[in-house]
Order: structure tokens, then sequence, then C-alpha cells
């Protein structure tokens, strides 16, 4: 994956480059995990894209969090994601 966050954290441009998977002990909260798994993600090919839309992005951190593998929503329960995300990483390496 490769792309920004339509509300950047930081003053300078840069750019994420990531695996799909989404499993890292680094990752410990849900807005983190939000601005990878939703549209808050501008990947690259999506670009250009209007301030308008970056603005209508940026709401997408509050969401429920839901496994990139196979949608399941797990609400705001973080602890229980991380142990799903686990699973679908083993598996998602064994394919």
């Amino acid at each position: 994956m490769v792309g920004i966050h339509s509300g950047p954290s930081m003053n300078h441009l840069h750019v994420h480059v990531l695996s799909v998977d989404r499993f890292s002990e680094c990752m410990r909260h849900r807005k983190h995990y939000n601005s990878f798994a939703t549209d808050f993600f501008v990947r690259l090919d999506e670009f250009p894209i209007s301030e308008e839309e970056m603005r209508k992005r940026t709401t997408l951190l509050k969401e429920d969090m839901k496994c990139w593998r196979c949608g399941e929503n797990f609400e705001n329960k973080f602890t229980k994601l991380k142990e799903h995300l686990e699973e679908e990483f083993e598996a998602w390496k064994r394919e």
C-alpha cells in the first residue's frame, strides 16, 4: 500500500509504504488502525482528490474497526481486533 493520510499528522509531505496485513506490535490505537484501514488512507492511484474530499475523509478515524481481510466488525474493541489480526496474518502467510 502506498499513499498518504487525508489529514496529515505532520507538516511536511510524507508517503506511507506498507504491506496490506496491518499487523504490527507498533499499532496501539484504534485511530492508528483506522488511519490505514479506511478511506482516510488515500492511495496513490486515487490522486488527486479535492480538498473537500480530503476533509470528508478525516471523519473516518472514528468509524468502527473492521478487519482488512474478512470485514468483521470489531466496533471499538481494539484488543479483540488485534487478536483477530494475528490470526488473519498467520492465515494470509500460509496462502
